[in-house]
């Protein structure tokens, strides 16, 4: 540490914003004042999951093949709702990897019964339309129509059960999230099936202990819409519900009529499989806090020092252990992006951020030598996380890759260079001239392009520039949620920091008179259309590879929406939710 500071002519004891120096007129900066790093290196250091034995592994696979050559082996049993209930089960537990033939048999065939038009009641009708959506074949949502009411209600011509009448709404509500633009049928249907499943949450909402599994999935489906539930913590979720389904067989039995040992079956593989990425994933957090330790910018107080809620957030949608080098190169370079947000936001000054910017760009030392010293640790490590990323890409891709990575960092350091201005000058844009800016600001080009290349995937140039800006909607989606769900959720903190420029200062400069109701609810309804588009894209046909696409639909949409769901959980990573997730996903194995 100490002779990378010497070699860049940093004094180890005077560093502006290191812990043991002192800044002089520290007033002429503003400060996040962010909370400090909640995972010491010593307890990441200290988990030690067994389940990385290869024992652990063989054992998965009898498992497996065992559940092959159940639902192989008597395929003639089950009828078209029990295998549709399969292929929904094991996408749920986070097992479907292992079952991709057995799955496209299954949705081949709903496909071919959906368009004789023979599938049968609401709950066939909604869970075949949600598995075949949610997997990209062509099914349109028309199909409801005939099951819905002259008032708009939503009702079923199978079994009058009440249970069985919850289950058939419960999948409406799920396959009514999967909508596109101007499906009407849809919002109607989830309209409908939302308040329904709230009344039947409140009336049992005594019930603080042992409750029916279908009322815990119902409040989970409610809490985290499709939106907002990312794969990892989905399983964990589902694994725990699946549990108390089989301490209640009338459940399943009575609907989805599944011999309890299939089900169990199905649920030890999931546990397992849960526990054995989770040693992976505490392996390279392992990793990762050492880096984080013997970094240089760890000595900077100024900024949020997040690296464990970055592999958090990646990990739970890109969680398979191919994608290790993602998933890592990811999280240092968020580390670096949070440290330069902060110095432009608050920290640096405007005659300060003009060079600096400018030695950004060229990834040019030189140009640092007169810059006070946080900046020269910042560039620094910003550099030697270019370097690495950069490095690996072109060995996985070649060189062509490198005028991806260059583009899109030149101009995410100019869009920040743009904010910093309007933040020294006190100027609050137009809405359209803030947006245009605010979605390269948002990070999620630089992120998602250098997560890309890292994949053990190949991809080829063209591939690449149907994935970057500007022809990439899943690009300009991504980025576009990412602005407007993080200026609804800082809008505070940012204008008490005297950030005047946000989508909503911004629409309400625009529309003189509106006020921040009227803005919170255009820009709602903005998020709420791009989440339709982005369904769209992502479950529409495609030449790109299934995980790239996954990549941007998980972690870039679902990903955001889950971090801030109630807050900033990045910049306040110290609200429960996101503990206790981060503790569910890489501390704690699941118990059988």
């Amino acid at each position: 540490m100490a002779e990378v500071l010497k070699n860049l002519g940093i004094s180890t004891s005077s560093s502006l914003g290191v812990e043991d120096g002192c800044m002089p007129n520290a007033n002429a900066r503003r400060n996040g004042n962010h909370h400090p790093n909640l995972w010491s290196d010593d307890f990441i250091q200290s988990l030690n999951s067994q389940y990385g034995d290869a024992l652990y592994h063989e054992h998965r696979e009898i498992l497996i093949n065992e559940v092959h050559n159940i639902f192989s082996n008597k395929e003639e049993e089950f009828s078209l709702l029990q295998r549709l209930w399969f292929v929904d089960v094991v996408q749920c537990l986070g097992i479907d990897g292992y079952f991709q033939e057995k799955i496209k048999m299954t949705l081949d065939y709903t496909y071919k019964s959906w368009n004789q038009n023979i599938i049968g009641d609401l709950n066939m009708t909604a869970l075949g339309f949600r598995m075949l959506r949610l997997n990209r074949y062509d099914v349109s949502p028309d199909v409801f129509q005939k099951f819905k009411g002259e008032k708009g209600q939503f009702f079923d011509f199978g079994p009058s059960q009440e249970y069985t009448k919850l289950v058939s709404m419960l999948n409406l509500y799920r396959a009514s999230e999967l909508d596109f633009p101007e499906e009407m049928i849809l919002k109607e249907a989830r309209d409908f099936t939302s308040t329904y499943l709230q009344e039947v949450v409140k009336e049992h909402e005594e019930i603080k202990e042992n409750k029916n599994p279908l009322l815990m999935e119902i409040e989970y489906i409610l809490k985290y819409p499709s939106r907002c539930r990312i794969p990892r913590l989905e399983t964990w979720n589902f694994i725990q519900i699946f549990k108390q389904q089989n301490r209640n067989d009338w459940l399943v039995n009575d609907i989805y009529k599944i011999p309890n040992t299939y089900r169990q079956k199905l649920l030890e593989v999931a546990i397992l499989d849960f526990n054995i990425l989770q040693a992976q994933h505490q392996y390279e957090l392992k990793l990762i806090s050492t880096w984080w330790k013997h970094s240089s910018a760890i000595h900077l107080d100024f900024f949020r020092h997040r690296h464990v809620e970055f592999y958090f957030w990646w990990v739970c949608s890109l969680f398979e252990p191919e994608f290790s080098a993602s998933r890592i190169g990811f999280t240092k370079l968020a580390t670096s992006l949070s440290l330069l947000d902060d110095i432009y936001d608050t920290y640096g000054t405007i005659d300060e951020l003009k060079p600096f910017t400018k030695a950004l760009i060229r990834w040019d030392a030189s140009i640092i030598g007169n810059l006070p010293d946080y900046m020269k640790i910042a560039f620094e490590f910003s550099y030697q996380i270019h370097k690495e990323i950069t490095s690996e890409a072109e060995t996985k891709h070649g060189p062509f890759v490198h005028k991806y990575i260059q583009n899109c960092w030149e101009s995410f350091i100019l869009s920040y260079l743009q904010e910093a201005e309007w933040i020294a000058s006190n100027y609050t844009p137009k809405f359209d001239q803030y947006i245009i800016n605010g979605t390269t600001s948002s990070g999620m080009r630089v992120l998602m392009m250098h997560s890309l290349i890292l994949m053990n995937t190949p991809l080829s140039d063209k591939i690449l520039e149907e994935l970057d800006f500007p022809s990439s909607k899943f690009q300009s989606l991504v980025s576009l949620i990412t602005r407007l769900v993080d200026d609804i959720e800082d809008f505070e903190d940012e204008k008490a920091r005297g950030e005047t420029a946000s989508s909503i200062e911004c629409y309400m400069k625009d529309n003189q008179g509106s006020t921040k109701e009227d803005a919170l609810n255009y820009i709602t309804t903005r998020i709420d259309s791009c989440v339709q588009e982005l369904n769209k894209e992502f479950l529409k046909p495609s030449n790109i590879p299934t995980c790239c696409r996954k990549l941007y639909f998980n972690a870039g949409m679902r990903g955001v929406f889950f971090l801030f769901k109630d807050s900033d959980g990045i910049t306040h990573s110290h609200h429960k939710d996101i503990l206790d997730a981060i503790m569910k996903v890489l501390v704690k194995p699941i118990l059988e």
